[in-house]
C-alpha cells in the first residue's frame, strides 16, 4: 500500500479546486467550505483502498464531497445563508485586472452566490454541478445517484426560481 500516498496526492492536486468550489457554492461560507473540504479528503484517503475504479476519479471525489455536504446539512438542519469570499481560481487572470474590475467581478460573484442561496439543496446541487462546474447530466447522475429526468426537473425548477430572483420571469 505504498502507492496510496502518491495516489492521494494526485487526487488532491487534480481536484482540490473543483471540490472546494463545489463546497463553497453549496454553503456560501468560506470557513465551512474549508472544514467540509478537509472532511472530504479525509474520507477520500480512508476510501482509497476500496475505490474500484468503476467511475472516473473526479466523479468519485465529487460524490464524497456531496455526501459530506448532505450529511452536514442533514445533521445540523442547516439553512444556507450569506455569501463569503470567493476563492480566486487563477491568480494570472486577477493580475491583469484593475482594482475596479476586481471589485465588479467580486460583487457579481457575491450576487450570484446570494441568489443561489435561495435554492434548497435538492435544486442547488444540480445547478452548481451543471452550470458552474460544467458537468454533464450523465456525470451529475453518477455523482448524485438521481435519475436524469429528476435532474432535468430540478434544473428547470431552479431556473424558474432564479429567473424570479433576477427579475427576468415573464
Amino acid at each position: 500500500m505504498e502507492h496510496i500516498p502518491r495516489i492521494f496526492d494526485d487526487l488532491v492536486n487534480n481536484y482540490k479546486d473543483m471540490v472546494y468550489n463545489l463546497l463553497f457554492r453549496l454553503t456560501g461560507d468560506f470557513h465551512l467550505s474549508e472544514d467540509l473540504f478537509q472532511e472530504t479528503y479525509m474520507r477520500v484517503y480512508k476510501g482509497l483502498s476500496s475505490y474500484a475504479g468503476k467511475s472516473k476519479p473526479s466523479t468519485w471525489v465529487y460524490s464524497i464531497a456531496l455526501n459530506v455536504f448532505k450529511e452536514y446539512a442533514r445533521k445540523k438542519r442547516w439553512r444556507l445563508l450569506n455569501a463569503g469570499e470567493l476563492k480566486k481560481n487563477n491568480s494570472n487572470t486577477v493580475d491583469n485586472k484593475s482594482p475596479e474590475d476586481l471589485l465588479i467581478i467580486d460583487e457579481e460573484k457575491r450576487s450570484i452566490q446570494k441568489k443561489l442561496n435561495v435554492l434548497k439543496s435538492s435544486l442547488k446541487i444540480p445547478v452548481v454541478l451543471y452550470y458552474i462546474e460544467g458537468l454533464s447530466i450523465k456525470e451529475i447522475k453518477e455523482i448524485t445517484r438521481r435519475s436524469e429526468p429528476d435532474i432535468k426537473v430540478s434544473l428547470y425548477r431552479a431556473r424558474k426560481i432564479l429567473r424570479k430572483e433576477w427579475g427576468t420571469d415573464q
